[in-house]
């Protein structure tokens, strides 16, 4: 059977461009940057016209035979609405992945609408309007203990500031208090300006074959943040957090794969109390990626448990193009207004394209149709899978 040889964006550049310039490497090389770029143009009601882009960068710091592929993806923003965000996530494999560095870097000039704590299926999607400003940097390291499992620690910074409500009205008659007005006063916190600021003590378990695009293995985090009103947090809190993925071969393909591939991360408030903007919301993980069918933000809550089931398969004999369907599930508490964790759970589901940008790292560009419970359909542009 002849082998039909896997083919990306660049192969095709080349093809119908006639290059004459030296080929691009076969396969990664040790020490070499490796980068694919995204221009954005989009439009959303809260933020208006958007213009931006993004890159991806991948690279291999030791030998492939022991030391997984490194990556990071820098992304950034304006739009008409005068806002502004910048983000840097990062995950590096140091030579024979003896350690692994995560890092999640974010500025924001932002405005985004919030729905209240909880599921509130029947809810109108206008929200509560809502602009601040924010700050986040994390930063964890891991050390590599026994075959796939890794021990860290991490610092973790939260700040939101110039906060301002822009449907509250406290002025009598016809006031008007928000869900974050509300959940800040009785809390005790600002509702201008807070800080969550404290340590965390992590494990990790990762033995997918790629972090960018896996096909086997599987990942699981634990980790532990106690925030400190010593270190500049505006409260002292602790919550839980788990990362839990899992990658299955459902058929082989001359040159990529069929893949089922399941996801689940929750958060849980443990003591203390955390501000309302820095409670655990959909699309605001570490790559944003969590709720597709949904809005940014429109779900929250004092805990929540998020789950997905996503399945990726060719569409093209030479990989170049792919496909997926997925669905996914949220639910989340709130104690300040007595709802349970999974009293009840917002649906969302899709479809999406995938073109191979880079087939030595796996790096694909995505583009999804989401939907959710209410049927309203969203657009969403990525960089690399989903998870």
């Amino acid at each position: 059977k002849i082998q039909t040889p896997q083919k990306d964006l660049i192969d095709y550049l080349r093809h119908y461009t006639k290059s004459k310039g030296k080929a691009p490497d076969a396969s990664m090389q040790v020490g070499k940057l490796y980068r694919t770029y995204l221009p954005v143009v989009g439009y959303g009601p809260a933020v208006g016209f958007v213009f931006g882009g993004g890159i991806s960068f991948s690279s291999l710091l030791g030998p492939a035979s022991n030391t997984h592929i490194s990556s990071a993806l820098l992304n950034a923003s304006v739009t008409t609405k005068e806002q502004f965000y910048m983000n840097l996530r990062t995950n590096l494999y140091l030579p024979n992945d003896k350690w692994i560095l995560q890092g999640d870097f974010r500025i924001m000039l932002y405005a985004q609408p919030t729905y209240g704590l909880g599921i509130h299926k029947n809810e109108s999607d206008s929200g509560q309007n809502m602009r601040f400003n924010y700050l986040r940097f994390y930063e964890k390291a891991y050390r590599n203990v026994a075959k796939h499992f890794y021990v860290g620690m991490g610092i973790q910074l939260d700040k939101h500031f110039q906060i301002r409500d822009e449907q509250l009205d406290l002025d009598l008659p016809g006031q008007r208090v928000t869900d974050h007005y509300a959940y800040s006063i009785a809390k005790g916190f600002d509702p201008e300006k807070y800080t969550t600021l404290g340590l965390s003590l992590d494990l990790l378990y990762d033995s997918r074959d790629n972090s960018i695009n896996c096909y086997k293995g599987g990942y699981a985090q634990l980790s532990y943040r106690q925030n400190l009103s010593f270190l500049g947090s505006t409260q002292n809190s602790s919550s839980l957090f788990y990362d839990m993925r899992k990658y299955f071969v459902i058929s082989n393909g001359v040159v990529d794969k069929s893949i089922l591939a399941f996801w689940t991360w929750g958060q849980f408030n443990t003591s203390g109390n955390i501000p309302y903007l820095a409670l655990p919301s959909i699309g605001w993980d570490t790559y944003n990626r969590s709720g597709r069918g949904y809005v940014q933000g429109r779900l929250r809550g004092t805990n929540m448990v998020y789950m997905e089931s996503e399945y990726r398969f060719p569409l093209t004999a030479n990989g170049f193009l792919g496909a997926v369907v997925f669905v996914n599930g949220t639910t989340a508490s709130s104690n300040f207004q007595s709802q349970p964790l999974f009293n009840s759970t917002a649906i969302g589901y899709g479809a999406g394209l995938r073109v191979k940008m880079d087939k030595r790292s796996r790096t694909s560009i995505g583009v999804d149709l989401g939907m959710e419970n209410g049927n309203t359909r969203r657009i969403y542009f990525n960089l690399q899978e989903c998870f």
